[in-house]
């Protein structure tokens, strides 16, 4: 078969062409490999602790948590206060409690006869409460939300957790919860109160995977935005009970004593609507 000049010319153009797309396609692939090493490096770089805390600082959380936020009695103490409002919201879809730790909250329910599960993403803590067997799961908050069925949870809480997400992550884990709970179901967070100078200045940053101190308004508003309602803004655990309760602290202003002895945490709680279409 003879091919004619003009044919010829024509093939020689069609390989050639064909030859460019080839390398352009080397070159995209190349490209796309080079954007999914560099997406998965940053997907390890934020799934690590902030602040250069890692595996060496986990190892050390259960003493570092004894140490700074108190031990196991006294936490439990100060989440007595809530069981009241518990046994009046938790029934047979029980309650989630995000970033259990010790386990102290989880127990304090199991012992009331309350349905409760937990998930926390350090190994040491799940297995030390899967022998006192509670229910725990290794994992992060979101993801453990975003696989319960929806409408079915009655209580999601977490307890000195959100102060360790950024804004994304915590808007994430709010938008979970509303579609995990059922209608009338309850959000609760608890966290350090930056309103209290010491905390904010100070006690706060005694934890290194902390990332930034959360005013109260702020996460009533991100609770609301979220489509909670009836949000409520709970001050808890005062440095002194009252004014009167330190001679020194009683000749200092009213106002002066609550920004330095007042609540050093708070807590927000809102309530998923019955109309609610997460």
């Amino acid at each position: 078969m003879t091919v004619t000049g003009d044919l010829a010319e024509q093939l020689r153009t069609a390989v050639q062409a064909l030859a460019e797309t080839h390398r352009l396609v080397e070159g995209v692939n190349g490209r796309v490999k080079a954007l999914e090493a560099e997406l998965a490096a940053l997907r390890e770089q934020s799934s690590r602790p902030p602040n250069g805390a890692g595996d060496r600082f986990a190892a050390l959380y259960d003493d570092f948590t004894d140490r700074f936020r108190g031990s196991t009695a006294d936490v439990t103490a100060k989440l007595r206060g809530y069981l009241p409002e518990v046994h009046r919201l938790v029934g047979a879809g029980g309650a989630v409690d995000l970033g259990s730790g010790r386990g102290e909250w989880l127990m304090l329910l199991r012992d009331a006869g309350l349905k409760a599960s937990g998930v926390d993403p350090n190994p040491a803590f799940v297995g030390a409460a899967r022998e006192r067997g509670l229910e725990v799961s290794l994992g992060d908050a979101v993801g453990h939300l975003q696989d319960l069925p929806p409408d079915s949870v009655d209580l999601v809480t977490a307890f000195h957790v959100i102060e360790h997400l950024d804004t994304e992550e915590l808007l994430a884990l709010m938008e979970a919860a509303l579609t995990a709970l059922r209608a009338g179901g309850c959000l609760l967070l608890e966290t350090p109160n930056p309103t209290n100078l010491v905390m904010a200045a100070c006690d706060f940053y005694n934890d290194p995977t902390h990332r930034s101190p959360l005013p109260p308004a702020l996460v009533e508003y991100l609770v609301s935005s979220q489509g909670f309602v009836e949000v409520e803004v709970r001050p808890l655990h005062p440095t002194l009970p009252s004014v009167q309760a330190d001679p020194a602290a009683a000749q200092l202003p009213e106002p002066v004593w609550r920004r330095l002895f007042g609540p050093q945490d708070y807590a927000v709680l809102g309530y998923k609507p019955p109309s609610s279409a997460a």
